[in-house]
């Protein structure tokens, strides 16, 4: 039986998904900076409103706490289309809509560090596979790409602009993505991403539905304080377990609500991690990470000895960009949507061949993230 590791993060793997010497190394790569010191009224969580800078890293606004009730009453001031778009002749709202143009969101692609022939091929098949599956059995939408699914860009504190994947969850705001942690926040001793936002059913450059700029975001403590640490295995697996996070978007350019315009997953927390899942991604083995993925298989808990349990699912060989796509129970092909357990955060590798994808894995949903759900659905 062949060794496996899970690749560390390196400088070199800028493109987000987790790969775990057994290690998962983050694409998302910035600078060593401030550690999320920030606190919610959950000792469990991290909420902050979304940092924004300009181009040469002046800084718009500051990554800060924002009590219950100032949540409130900034969304209440975007609750309609008028005052919605009203909002959008801010200069934080100019600075990250000016910040993403076609061009530079096409130089966010992630860095192919792990793609090789034989893990692209292996993706290809697996992803052609899936379809076909999913087609036989109607559950696949007639144009393949759930609208609740999307690609994330945003800018880490190194300066670079980096994508992963999201999803649009149902929910009384009608305004929260669920993606990984790491997208959102670098880990220990680094900061949270700015002008972070949200494309669904993004698709070589195209934004058929609009851009969703992100107004606070959330995120467990144990990945905003532990992350990908290389320095502590019993930190870094806690890391990898609570690696997820929930952003609260502003209305898109129409003044709309997000899933108002493209539906939204059901979320399901606390079950077990046996499920089949059908996952989402923009991996760069596939496309460049240019267009939507998507995988299906049954999954299972994933572990490493007593220091991690996540879920696993073998063969979907997603690479860097996949981070934070849905893994879905329950898809439906008509509606586009299922019900959420699970977000890409890693992918294993052979230890003797770090280009030979695994498994991939992702944190399960727990009683922390359902409350991490919660303090996000009360900034309706």
């Amino acid at each position: 039986m062949s060794k496996r590791r899970i690749l560390t993060r390196t400088a070199a793997a800028v493109a987000f998904v987790m790969t775990i010497p057994v290690a998962a190394s983050h694409a998302d790569n910035g600078s060593k900076g401030d550690s999320a010191a920030d606190s919610s009224a959950e000792s469990s969580t991290v909420s902050v409103t979304a940092p924004i800078a300009k181009a040469d890293g002046t800084k718009v606004v500051t990554a800060h706490t924002a009590s219950l009730q100032v949540r409130k009453s900034t969304l209440a001031k975007s609750n309609t289309p008028a005052k919605s778009i009203k909002q959008q002749r801010s200069q934080a709202y100019k600075t990250v809509e000016e910040y993403w143009t076609p061009e530079r969101m096409a130089k966010a692609k992630p860095a192919p560090v792990l793609g090789s022939d034989s893990a692209k091929a292996s993706a290809e098949k697996n992803v052609a596979k899936a379809e076909q599956a999913l087609k036989k059995s109607d559950k696949l939408a007639n144009d393949k790409l759930s609208r609740a699914n999307g690609r994330i860009f945003f800018r880490a504190d190194n300066g670079a602009d980096y994508a992963c994947t999201g999803s649009a969850v149902s929910s009384p705001t009608k305004r929260i993505v669920v993606t990984a942690g790491h997208c959102v926040h670098g880990g220990k001793g680094r900061k949270w991403h700015t002008n972070w936002v949200f494309v669904p059913s993004y698709d070589n450059k195209n934004r058929p539905y609009g851009t969703f700029h992100a107004q606070y975001m959330h995120t467990l403590r144990d990945w905003a304080n532990n992350g990908d640490d290389q320095t502590n295995t019993a930190n870094k697996f806690k890391g990898y377990a609570s690696d997820v996070a929930f952003v609260t978007v502003k209305d898109n350019e129409q003044g709309r609500h997000l899933t108002d315009v493209v539906g939204g997953h059901k979320l399901v927390t606390g079950e077990t991690s046996k499920f089949n899942a059908t996952v989402f991604g923009y991996p760069s083995n596939l496309n460049n990470g240019e267009s939507l993925q998507i995988c299906n298989g049954n999954t299972f808990a994933l572990r490493h000895g007593d220091k991690l349990n996540v879920n696993g699912i073998k063969d979907c060989n997603f690479g860097p960009g996949s981070s934070g796509g849905p893994w879905l129970q329950n898809y439906n092909g008509v509606t586009g949507t299922g019900e959420v357990r699970s977000v890409t955060s890693f992918v294993e590798t052979e230890a003797s061949d770090p280009t030979k994808y695994i498994d991939n894995g992702g944190p399960h949903f727990d009683k922390r993230v359902k409350g991490l759900f919660d303090l996000a659905n009360n900034d309706k």
